[in-house]
């Protein structure tokens, strides 16, 4: 699977020659337009020529090709709003279109103008990106200086395109949603921008993986050498265009072995449960040991009390006057005021204190 480029011109420059074969070696599903004339938004533009038009099953992007100037390269400075600059070059370090202060406003214009297109194509405005890409001199070595995401505007991007997998690598480095663009309405599309070429047939982009009209196209699912499986086969696509956001293809990256691979966040489900099985079995351990615990309390609370209990029994049994009768001798007289048996009291003496137990007053 690589993206189909048509419309070529037999004179075009090194650099778009260049990105028309990264293009092709990029193994994602789409179609590239090369010189498309993007009409202007208003009846008095004159509209501007694009370098690249790319589709793919989910994205729009429009795509310009900067060379560098400069024989020695260097640091190219890429301002949002100023002039790009490059050290020891004079003037712009790469061509800017006449009335833009740098590529950026050149390709938001294309940008723009295509957005309004896809609307009167499809019928609905379609999110459509721009990218410059930057093809260093031959023999020089450049590094960029950009503005972060944030500085830049929605939508626009800038790439150092020095090496063939970095457009790979910027096509594959966000979450690919739903499908957006069909073989109806890319040829609507081709229409508008007046591409007549036989080898965007309806045919040809069933094949790269664009849903409707795809029935006469044989399905398939390619497996790249960068790990990824093609999902946006015609037998893909369809079923993607029926399920819900919860099963949309998403793009996974393993940082542990650095490959790229097609999933769903079906795929990472399991991974989710086995953390909340993980975290309920860490919560039925908390709540069995909080319940072996309250036992072991009110176990000794339990045995606390019934030791009490046994102690104020006997403490109870020994304060109590014990009187047993010791018969007098016989031939002796019994003592004065008694009935002919001595009476001995078992009480405790004075001075001596009786046993405690638990929770008794003055204990």
């Amino acid at each position: 699977m690589a993206v189909l480029v048509v419309n070529e011109r037999a004179d075009a420059p090194y650099t778009e020659r260049a990105v028309a074969e990264w293009l092709r070696a990029c193994r994602v599903p789409g179609l590239a337009v090369a010189g498309a004339h993007v009409p202007g938004r208003r009846r008095k533009d004159a509209g501007q020529e694009a370098d690249f038009i790319v589709f793919t099953p989910n994205s729009c992007v429009c795509i310009e090709v900067k060379g560098t100037f400069s024989q020695f390269g260097g640091v190219l400075s890429c301002p949002v709003n100023g002039s790009w600059s490059m050290l020891g070059y004079e003037g712009d370090p790469v061509h800017v279109r006449g009335g833009d202060v740098n590529p950026i406003y050149q390709a938001k214009s294309a940008m723009y103008a295509l957005k309004a297109l896809t609307e009167k194509a499809t019928g609905a405005e379609q999110f459509v990106s721009a990218l410059v890409v930057i093809v260093p001199r031959s023999g020089t070595t450049v590094t960029l200086d950009k503005p972060t995401k944030r500085m830049m505007p929605k939508g626009v991007d800038i790439l150092l395109g020095d090496r063939p997998n970095d457009l790979f690598t910027w096509f594959q480095r966000g979450t690919f949603h739903r499908q957006v663009w069909t073989v109806d309405r890319v040829r609507a599309m081709l229409d508008q921008l007046g591409v007549n070429d036989s080898g965007a047939s309806a045919s040809a982009l069933a094949m790269e993986g664009f849903g409707g009209g795809a029935e006469s196209a044989a399905p398939r699912e390619v497996v790249s050498d960068m790990g990824f499986v093609d999902h946006w086969s015609a037998r893909g696509m369809e079923a993607a265009s029926t399920a819900t956001s919860d099963t949309t293809p998403d793009l996974l990256f393993d940082r542990q072995t650095s490959r790229v691979s097609w999933g769903t966040t079906e795929s990472r489900r399991p991974r989710r449960s086995g953390r909340r099985t993980r975290r309920g079995e860490r919560r039925a351990l908390g709540s069995l040991l909080i319940a072996g615990l309250a036992a072991v309390v009110l176990g000794g609370g339990i045995w606390l009390v019934v030791s009490a209990s046994h102690s104020l029994a006997e403490h109870n049994r020994g304060s109590r006057p014990v009187t047993t009768s010791v018969d007098a001798p016989a031939g002796l007289p019994p003592e004065a005021g008694t009935p002919g048996s001595a009476q001995v009291s078992l009480v405790p003496q004075q001075g001596t204190r009786p046993g405690c137990y638990p929770f008794q007053p003055d204990c």
